[in-house]
């Protein structure tokens, strides 16, 4: 499913590179996709903020040049299947996660995470799936504490875990009456939901 959403969006990426780079110098800085933004992503703009894609733009950056070449303006629309964006998506989350910055997350910061649980802080059967979560398909050397290598495996798309985990989530966050089960009603109702999911990770790192 991965691979072939990559052989959908990559050409789709480097068609659209070609239409933000207005003066054809083969690279395209913040202000010329800032420009374009709005009429290219118009559904974007229903899930990122204009600080969040300034945020990805960097993150693409590989070089630190401030300017995105074709290879990287790839990246940037598919962040988290291009490994050295995927690897700082990351470290910044397990910095966000990790309160007493000693490079580890440990269950409790995981499960209590402010950022993360501005809605739902005092929700324990979030919590209860949370460190169920954490325990059964993140800390998969069960040291109770999750590393770099965990948090990057865990955001990976092409993972084992990764898909089990959205579809759970998702399950929670539609499943309006507890049933365990979608009805056709509870779909359309949160279909913006599902949509928006498909673009936006679940745990935002606040950098910026």
């Amino acid at each position: 499913m991965v691979d072939s959403h990559l052989k959908e969006s990559v050409p789709g990426a480097k068609a659209e590179f070609r239409s933000v780079d207005t003066n054809r110098d083969r690279i395209v800085v913040w202000d010329e996709y800032r420009v374009v933004m709005k009429s290219l992503h118009k559904n974007d703009e229903h899930v990122y903020t204009e600080q969040e894609q300034k945020h990805k733009f960097r993150q693409a950056d590989e070089n630190g040049d401030n300017v995105l070449n074709q290879l990287e303006y790839v990246a940037f629309k598919n962040p988290m299947t291009t490994s050295y964006v995927l690897h700082r998506i990351a470290n910044e989350l397990l910095d966000d996660f990790d309160t007493d910055k000693d490079k580890l997350v440990s269950m409790d910061e995981f499960v209590h995470h402010e950022a993360s649980r501005v809605d739902d802080k005092d929700d324990k059967e979030i919590s209860t799936l949370r460190a169920m979560e954490f325990k059964g398909a993140i800390d998969t050397n069960d040291d109770s504490f999750l590393d770099l290598k965990e948090m990057k495996d865990y955001l990976d798309p092409r993972g084992s875990n990764f898909i089990m985990n959205e579809a759970r989530h998702m399950m929670h966050e539609s499943d309006l009456n507890k049933d365990r089960k979608l009805s056709l009603s509870e779909v359309k109702e949160n279909y913006l939901h599902f949509q928006n999911h498909k673009q936006k990770p679940r745990y935002q790192s606040n950098s910026r």
